[in-house]
């Protein structure tokens, strides 16, 4: 839960201006033209790379004064989340004058490696006012960026329930309060159910399949699942498609886990998760871990830091989204990592808690953004890399092990499917990650080794022992 001292600090200091119901609230348009690509880049100071598409929207030398990334946050449960002091923001340029991504490093406290991107989408509407998708922390550097893209901030779009977007939502929307403000139904906070307006969101409405102020450019189709935890805990998530751009925006239904880390995600952090004496292996091997002090690990030391990084990144990812994974598979992560890499995967954490409970409602959402989007050209996910139709990775990510400019659509993984390319079109690819909806009983394909889920299935046995999540 959210700090009690945050949310007395937010109840005491209201908008300026209560908020009307949804269906009369619309903000007059701005007669105002979007900044050319040109002066964007002359604004922000930007790096571009030799695409102009893959404009790389940096901050300028002073904003790279640490206390413009100043944003201090103690607060999650059970862990907290980092970093606690300092947040970094890297801005990509994804559609050329229309969508651009924020990012940031997010992870679980303790140095345990369990850490990743988190993604702001910000949208340019037709009039030049900004839509923003799962905002993220709004250090000086992230507010100086959302400046360079130029355009009045319209709507603040928190698209899920699940915490760690929604602790920023609030300080995000204060900084700009003549903007909108549209959360997912269904928000919750534990141990306590409190009010969105107790952590300082004051929501102009919540989001619904119709009827939204963007509906003419930004198609919306909404997931809420039943309550689980005594009615403590909601799982909903809106999915948006941008029509002049053909992006399908997500947030954590499923993730596309690349090769290479987040730009965001410090070079030293993975050096050290990949090497054999970091503090992470030191202590699966001190705690012995599911038997791990005596298992084998990566072929690698620190004298190899490019080796460290790349075993240090597939332990990061496994750790992302397993929770805890087994131990033979954090000491040597290459089997497990591949059943991952280049696909989209949902979340064991969500798979397991939430979603195998509701095979129906989900795939019955997945389906119809299939059949709906199913031409757009990328799919923006809140974490891990972008997927894209286009030849060019999007930048931000392959940089640390050299340039990436293959079209990730043209890989092979594990010799599966449909002809040698390996796959269709992004939302294609989406919806593959769901296959095991339509089914009564099966798990992911992309968990190719179940060791891997026992302690994730060990909390969700407990949780359907004391009726939590349904039995069946």
């Amino acid at each position: 839960m959210l700090a009690a001292t945050e949310g007395a600090r937010c109840l005491a200091r209201p908008r300026a201006a209560p908020r009307v119901p949804r269906v009369d609230r619309r903000v007059p348009a701005v007669a105002r033209a979007p900044r050319s690509s040109d002066a964007l880049r002359l604004r922000s100071r930007a790096v571009a790379t030799t695409s102009r598409r893959n404009v790389v929207v940096a901050a300028s030398a002073e904003s790279r004064d640490e206390s413009k990334r100043r944003y201090v946050n103690f607060t999650g449960f059970p862990f907290p989340l980092v970093p606690f002091l300092s947040r970094r923001t890297v801005v990509n340029e994804v559609v050329e004058g229309k969508v651009w991504t924020l990012e940031q490093e997010q992870g679980i406290g303790f140095d345990l490696g369990v850490s990743t991107n988190v993604r702001c989408t910000i949208v340019k509407m037709r009039d030049g006012r900004l839509w923003v998708h799962d905002p993220i922390a709004p250090t000086g550097e992230c507010l100086e960026a959302i400046e360079a893209i130029g355009g009045d901030v319209a709507y603040v779009v928190l698209a899920t329930t699940q915490y760690e977007h929604k602790i920023f939502a609030g300080p995000f929307a204060r900084k700009f309060p003549d903007a909108e403000v549209w959360i997912a139904p269904g928000q919750f906070s534990f141990p306590l159910q409190l009010p969105p307006q107790f952590f300082g969101i004051f929501p102009t409405g919540t989001i619904a399949d119709g009827d939204m102020p963007w509906e003419t450019e930004i198609d919306t189709k909404l997931l809420r699942l039943p309550s689980l935890f005594w009615g403590n805990y909601t799982y909903c998530e809106a999915g948006f498609y941008h029509k002049d751009s053909r992006s399908v925006l997500v947030t954590d239904a499923a993730v596309y886990v690349d090769d290479a880390p987040p730009e965001v995600i410090p070079r030293s952090s993975l050096v050290d998760l990949g090497a054999p004496d970091g503090f992470t292996i030191s202590l699966l091997r001190a705690l012995d871990f599911r038997g791990g002090r005596t298992l084998p690990g990566a072929d690698v030391t620190r004298e190899d830091p490019d080796g460290c990084a790349k075993v240090g990144w597939k332990r990061m990812a496994l750790f992302s989204l397993f929770i805890a994974p087994d131990a033979k598979n954090i000491l040597k992560p290459d089997a497990s990592f591949q059943g991952l890499a280049g696909k989209f995967v949902v979340s064991p954490i969500v798979y397991v808690i939430v979603f195998q409970h509701y095979r129906k409602e989900v795939l019955t959402w997945v389906n119809s953004i299939g059949r709906d989007w199913g031409g757009a050209d990328r799919v923006i996910g809140a974490h891990f890399p972008v997927c894209e139709r286009d030849a060019m990775k999007r930048p931000g990510f392959g940089g640390m092990f050299g340039a990436a400019t293959t079209n990730p659509f043209d890989r092979v993984r594990g010799g599966g499917g449909e002809g040698s390319r390996g796959g269709g079109s992004p939302v294609k690819r989406f919806t593959r990650a769901f296959a095991w909806a339509a089914t009564a009983a099966d798990a992911p394909a992309e968990y190719v080794d179940v060791d891997d889920l026992a302690s994730l299935e060990l909390v969700a046995r407990f949780a359907r022992f004391v009726r939590a999540v349904p039995r069946a």
